[in-house]
C-alpha cells in the first residue's frame, strides 16, 4: 500500500514538472481560490480581485511569444512592489508556454505580482486585492438649516458592520448615533446604511465617511453635505433685481441728462433771434405811445 502511494506521488510531481508549474507555497487551512493571468506580449497585465475575509489564493501566470523560445526563463513574485525573498525560480518552456504559480495566505489587502525576466525583457502580471467599492452620492446633497437629511451608502456585499465619520480638516470624528439620538439616527439594511442628521446647522456641512467593515479590512465611501439658509436660494434673484435697478437708474439719468442738454442747445441757438424780436416789439410799442402823446398835445393847443 505504501509503495502504491509513493508511485502516485512521484507521478504527480513528474506531471507538475512536465507542465512547467513552479510553485511558491505557504501552508494554510483556508479554502483555496485560483486566479490566472495570461501575458501575451504585453509588458503588464492587471487582474482585480475582490475579497471579504482572509483566505488562501493561488495565482497562476502564463506568458507566450518569448523570442527564441529558450528552454527556461526566470520568474519571481512581488508583494506591494517588493520582491518576495527566495521566490525566484526557473520557469520551463512547455510547448512555447511558460507557466508558474504561487499560493499565498491572504491576511490583509495588497498587490501580488508575478514577474517573467528574459533577455533583458520583463513581463509582469499583478493581482490587485481589494474590498468591494462603496457607492455613495455622486453629487453633494443640499439641505437647509433646521431641516433633517438622510445620507446613504450602498455596497455589493453586506459587511460585518457599518461606521460613519464626520471629516474635520485632516481628522475624522466617529459618529455614535446611539449616544447622540437627538442629532443622529442610524439605519442598517445589510448592504445599505442610512444616516439621518437632524436639526441641521451650518456646522453640519462638510464631508461624511461611511465605512463598510469586513474581516479583511474596511471599504470607505463619502457623501458631501451642503447646508444652506432659507434666504440662500433668493440671493441670485436679489442680485438680478439689484442689477436691473441699477440699469434702470442709469437709463433714467442718461435720458434726463440728454433732455437737459437738448434744452440748453435750443436756448443757445434761438437766444439772439428771440432777443432781437423782443427788442423790436418793445420799440414799436414805445413808438406808438410817443405818437399818441404828440397828437394829444396838438389838440390842446
Amino acid at each position: 500500500m505504501l509503495g502504491s502511494h509513493t508511485k502516485t506521488m512521484h507521478f504527480f510531481l513528474i506531471l507538475l514538472f512536465w507542465q512547467g508549474a513552479n510553485t511558491v507555497s505557504i501552508n494554510s487551512s483556508l479554502t483555496e481560490d485560483v486566479h490566472k493571468a495570461v501575458i501575451s506580449g504585453q509588458s503588464e497585465v492587471i487582474e482585480k480581485i475582490e475579497i471579504l475575509e482572509p483566505q488562501t489564493k493561488v495565482f497562476s501566470c502564463e506568458t507566450t511569444n518569448v523570442p527564441n523560445k529558450p528552454p527556461n526563463i526566470s520568474g519571481y513574485w512581488k508583494k506591494n512592489g517588493a520582491a518576495i525573498e527566495s521566490s525566484q525560480q526557473a520557469v520551463n518552456n512547455t510547448d512555447g508556454k511558460y507557466i508558474f504559480s504561487g499560493t499565498f495566505n491572504m491576511e490583509d489587502l495588497g498587490n501580488y505580482s508575478c514577474v517573467f525576466s528574459f533577455s533583458e525583457n520583463v513581463r509582469q502580471a499583478t493581482f490587485v486585492l481589494n474590498v468591494p467599492a462603496i457607492k455613495g452620492a455622486d453629487k453633494p446633497i443640499v439641505s437647509y438649516i433646521g431641516d433633517s437629511v438622510v445620507l446613504k451608502c450602498e455596497i455589493k456585499y453586506g459587511p460585518k458592520t457599518w461606521e460613519w465619520f464626520k471629516v474635520n480638516g485632516t481628522e475624522k470624528e466617529f459618529i455614535n448615533a446611539t449616544v447622540d439620538t437627538s442629532k443622529y439616527k442610524l439605519c442598517i439594511e445589510t448592504n445599505v446604511t442610512k444616516l439621518t442628521v437632524m436639526n441641521l446647522t451650518k456646522e453640519d456641512a462638510g464631508k461624511y465617511l461611511c465605512s463598510a467593515v469586513y474581516d479583511i479590512g474596511p471599504s470607505q465611501g463619502h457623501v458631501e453635505l451642503k447646508v444652506l439658509s432659507f434666504t440662500e436660494p433668493l440671493k441670485p434673484f436679489l442680485a438680478i433685481a439689484a442689477e436691473v435697478v441699477v440699469l434702470v437708474t442709469l437709463i433714467l439719468l442718461y435720458e434726463r441728462q440728454s433732455r437737459s442738454r437738448k434744452q440748453d442747445s435750443e436756448t443757445t441757438e434761438n437766444g439772439p433771434q428771440s432777443e432781437q424780436t423782443s427788442k423790436l416789439t418793445q420799440d414799436e410799442s414805445n413808438g406808438t405811445d410817443g405818437g399818441s402823446s404828440t397828437r394829444h398835445r396838438r389838440v390842446e393847443q
